[in-house]
């Protein structure tokens, strides 16, 4: 009541008016830059006809051939970066003021060593990683994890049926643990490999010097604050309301299950096998703020109520929104986890 009473006082307006902008969004990658451009209007007015696209991508100020990738977006190759490398993206379109951002890209991640372990309390059955770097990250070190999962059921005519998923890293393991947890570790944002913020559960995860342990970052599978997550996840409101905080889907978003099945049959399952994709990469700092500045706005539950003014997002973009950011990633080997039913 406090807060419906103090959120009343909050005087801020959202200007409508206004000229319509060029949006974009450009990862660079190691092997090449990613760019999905499209025009932002504002709330009122007409819309802006279509007109084409016009982008330039230069590599240390030289520039690079660009080539549509599909309908809605453009790529540009260029030789494998090393850090340092500056990336500058201009987008054109019609009548409507340019736009352009830069980013450098990151260091290629260095990873000294790769272990997992098998660990079990009470009835938790879970997977610890540790991914050994060859330094301890800074404050301005910015990192992402994304977990893929392949599940196979197998049955006694070996047909399989496997479900695809993507997990969360957790990091407390038992109830006893419950006061370490900490929504702010679980800070992600939908990414596909060239868009942020799409509509497919992706998650990565964002990942900073204060869940490192110093060169080594550790995280569970299947971890007891998994399960946490997902009761939230449970008890959230219908609709579609976004990504809320810790990394919790509601609504009709929710993680992917989709699977294809290979004989249909209804017959128990002989074995289970879980194969985990797991990579690091490290981020930007123009990747990282935009990653979390979405995060912050597309589930604040108490800005859709109307409770207290709405985040705004982070851009890096001259002359319009959107953002220039730069990603190296390393893909560990895959986990490859089987467990056999017959007696």
């Amino acid at each position: 009541m406090l807060l419906l009473a103090a959120s009343c006082e909050i005087p801020f307006q959202l200007e409508q008016d206004g000229e319509p902008k060029i949006y974009m969004q450009a990862i660079v990658k190691r092997g090449h830059v990613h760019i999905v451009p499209m025009v932002a209007n504002p709330v009122t007015g007409a819309p802006v006809a279509d007109a084409p696209m016009d982008i330039q991508v230069e590599l240390n100020g030289e520039p690079l051939q660009v080539h549509a990738q599909d309908s809605i977006s453009y790529s540009a190759s260029h030789r494998l970066l090393e850090e340092g490398d500056e990336v500058k993206v201009t987008v054109r379109s019609g009548s409507l003021a340019p736009v352009s951002g830069t980013t450098t890209f990151p260091p290629v991640l260095a990873v000294e060593d790769v272990s997992w372990e098998r660990v079990q309390v009470d009835t938790i059955d879970a997977i610890q990683v540790h991914i050994k770097l060859d330094h301890e990250p800074g404050e301005q070190e910015y990192y992402g994890v994304r977990i893929h999962c392949w599940d196979l059921m197998i049955r006694p005519d070996n047909t399989e049926t496997h479900y695809e998923s993507y997990l969360t890293p957790g990091y407390i393991l038992t109830v006893s643990d419950i006061g370490r947890l900490d929504l702010a570790d679980f800070v992600q944002v939908n990414y596909n490999d060239y868009f942020l913020g799409g509509r497919e559960y992706q998650p990565l995860t964002l990942v900073t010097n204060k869940q490192f342990d110093g060169d080594t970052y550790s995280f569970y599978l299947n971890s007891f604050d998994a399960s946490i997550l997902n009761r939230i996840r449970d008890g959230m409101p219908g609709g579609n309301t976004g990504v809320a905080g810790g990394g919790i889907v509601s609504g009709e978003i929710k993680p992917s299950q989709g699977g294809a099945a290979q004989g249909g049959s209804e017959v128990a399952p002989i074995a289970h096998r879980s194969i985990y994709h797991i990579s690091l990469s490290r981020l930007s700092p123009e990747f990282y703020f935009f990653a979390r500045a979405m995060y912050q706005s597309n589930f604040d539950f108490l800005a859709n109520m109307g409770l207290i003014p709405a985040n705004f997002t982070w851009s890096n973009v001259d002359g319009g929104m959107g953002f220039v950011g730069a990603i190296s990633t390393y893909s560990l080997d895959p986990i490859d986890i089987r467990k056999d039913f017959r007696k």
